[in-house]
């Protein structure tokens, strides 16, 4: 074989290549928005906001720290501990549902999560030790459409 062949089929077969990755759709982005002075989440797809949903967020002498983060672990069925007390999974479990850390400060975590208490929701009240909580249902919703990596905004806007 020829060099000048062996060149011609590496451009080609190079062409090919860049050809069909440019045909493939571009994946979606989802990114959560959470805004403090509002109370409510965002979720967006590419940019594009998909589902709205309100919540409850940090009382004042444990707020919700505004910055960006990421999901890095989420639990389909949350135990809680806390002070040597054990609640199982439920609706009855202070954390709800469905548990999305994104942020770790010392021994202490902030999440998205359910919530046993409905009622805070939807009052969008100031109450929590930190965490983002939502009605149960819908951090359902939102878990089922998220992954860890996904980014989180909590602006204090």
């Amino acid at each position: 074989m020829s060099s000048s062949w062996v060149r011609r089929m590496a451009l080609c077969i190079g062409l090919a290549v860049v050809a069909s990755a440019t045909q493939l759709p571009a994946r979606a982005e989802k990114t959560i928005e959470i805004s403090l002075k509002d109370r409510y989440l965002k979720l967006l797809d590419s940019g594009v906001v998909v589902a709205r949903y309100p919540v409850a967020i940090g009382a004042p002498e444990s707020p919700t720290p505004a910055g960006s983060y990421e999901i890095t672990r989420m639990e389909d069925a949350p135990i809680y501990h806390k002070k040597g007390k054990v609640i199982a999974p439920g609706p009855k479990n202070p954390v709800g549902v469905r548990y999305m850390a994104y942020f770790q400060l010392g021994t202490g975590e902030y999440a998205i999560h359910g919530t046993a208490w409905p009622n805070w929701v939807n009052l969008r009240a100031a109450v929590s030790l930190g965490c983002i909580r939502m009605l149960n249902k819908d951090v359902i919703n939102l878990f089922n459409q998220v992954d860890v990596g996904t980014p989180v905004v909590v602006t204090s806007k």
